[in-house]
């Protein structure tokens, strides 16, 4: 589920769910509803997403705050968000989350905006290219699903500003310290920054990532997925274009 397959996730909850226990059937049940609520949202079905959300919230309620390692209190506020989302007339879910601590088990804001992304570009040969990096995926290498390629970002820390999150997870991330500009290309659950970094950085990443690439827009689209993270480049490229921020120059 956190690489967003969600139709493989819902077989595999589903195998689990009939095995389960009866005391559990309602918890593997109900992830299995997550899993398929977010699938159907991607088909552009809005009708089976509402459904499915809603059944995911009357399984998965006797679960709270946490079973299994799943923070179902976190993932019911996903759910919610979702719901709101939709009756909004929009199916671009922010993805669901499951967890209150980050990949190295440090613990995370758990109100929104839950973290931030830092799209760094640099002016190189004349042309605007933007640094994407490539999550390790253990066991697959050449993984280039949703969530392989993004920008530098992360998860927001408790009590931790949104421009405290940004600096940190650009350093923490690529080794670089920049200015850091905040835009309105967000959205409540993840906010967007852009920040100019010169054409010779180094980069130095961390031990979540195993490669970069400097690229331009559109091969950061094409690759940065879900299209969410891949359109919030665009975004930038074209704020950029229209005079907002600095301008390409040679490098």
């Amino acid at each position: 589920m956190r690489r967003g397959e969600y139709f493989e996730a819902h077989e595999s909850f589903e195998d689990v769910w009939r095995a389960a226990d009866p005391a559990e059937k309602d918890f593997f049940q109900g992830l299995v509803h997550v899993t398929v609520a977010w699938y159907q949202a991607r088909r552009g079905n809005r009708t089976g997403c509402e459904r499915q959300l809603a059944k995911a919230q009357r399984r998965l309620a006797a679960f709270v705050p946490e079973h299994r390692g799943v923070d179902v209190a976190l993932l019911l506020t996903s759910v919610e968000n979702a719901v709101q989302t939709v009756a909004a007339g929009s199916l671009d879910l922010f993805p669901p989350l499951l967890s209150s601590t980050t990949w190295d088990d440090r613990p995370v804001a758990r109100e929104a905006p839950y973290g931030c992304s830092v799209v760094v570009w640099r002016c190189h040969g004349g042309k605007r290219e933007y640094l994407v990096l490539h999550r390790r995926a253990p066991g697959d290498a050449t993984y280039e699903g949703d969530w392989a390629w993004t920008p530098p970002s992360g998860a927001r820390l408790p009590g931790e500003s949104l421009d405290e999150a940004a600096r940190r997870e650009l350093h923490e991330e690529t080794g670089l310290r920049l200015p850091i500009e905040g835009t309105e290309l967000g959205r409540d659950e993840w906010a967007v920054y852009v920040a100019e970094a010169p054409s010779g950085a180094a980069i130095v990443l961390d031990a979540e990532h195993d490669r970069f690439r400097w690229v331009d827009a559109d091969e950061a689209e094409r690759i940065c997925l879900p299209a969410m993270v891949g359109a919030s480049i665009g975004a930038v490229e074209r704020r950029l274009s229209s005079g907002h921020g600095s301008s390409p120059r040679n490098g």
